[in-house]
């Protein structure tokens, strides 16, 4: 079964959970991150369990232009995984800008501001000393 926790779709219903105290899974629906396109990558990855990995996005480090930018990301991961994800801003030394630790299968949005670099870390719980495939789906929206 997928589970996601939108940002773009439920954040009124993740909101209302959390403000209820009310468990974070409480909001999770079915998503085909494929069907919710187009999309402008779409990377096929994997990860090595329980270690911090960079660039999960398959980039070393991202950057943008003169304009402050969206990035939507929908990911499907191995059902019962959780796949921390932190962006970090490069130009504020490493600063988190975003971080989205709940499990499953998740759709999320960050922005950055004009003219910096950030990269995309993340962790794949798991058992150990295994390797886990993920689908990355991302889309540019120039703000």
């Amino acid at each position: 079964m997928k589970r996601i926790y939108s940002g773009l779709a439920a954040a009124g219903v993740l909101g209302t959970a959390l403000v209820a105290g009310g468990p974070a899974s409480a909001a999770t629906s079915s998503i085909d991150c494929a069907a919710s396109g187009p999309w402008d990558q779409v990377h096929e990855l994997y990860v090595p369990t329980n270690v911090e990995r960079y660039g999960v996005n398959n980039a070393a480090w991202n950057a943008n232009g003169p304009e402050k930018t969206t990035y939507e990301v929908c990911l499907d991961i191995p059902d019962g995984e959780t796949f921390t994800i932190r962006v970090k801003d490069l130009t504020d030394d490493e600063k988190v800008v975003f971080e989205d630790d709940r499990p499953g299968d998740k759709a999320f949005s960050y922005t950055m501001p004009p003219n910096s670099w950030w990269r995309i870390d993340g962790t794949m719980t798991g058992p150990d000393s295994t390797f886990l495939y993920y689908t990355w789906h991302q889309r540019t929206v120039r703000d």
